[in-house]
């Protein structure tokens, strides 16, 4: 089996399997509760709406960036 990997935040991610879905990929780097936090999430520099997370399939080579949000001055 040829392992494959993706980018998130610039570091290397080992993905599986050959439907790798961007929310199932999420979960596994950030945890169930982290998840559940409010993120933005971009792949390949084109925002994904957190709608369209199970339907985004992963490819090998694919750079993720995945932001909190934060408030202050």
């Amino acid at each position: 089996m040829i392992k494959n990997y993706c980018l998130i935040n610039g570091k290397s991610f080992k993905i599986s399997g050959s439907e790798n879905y961007l929310d199932k990929i999420i979960i596994e780097f950030l945890g169930k509760m982290k998840m559940k936090k409010s993120i933005a999430v971009a792949v390949n520099d084109e925002l994904i709406l957190r709608s369209d997370w199970d339907r985004k399939i992963i490819a090998k080579g694919d750079k993720i960036e995945i932001v909190n949000p934060f408030f202050g001055g």
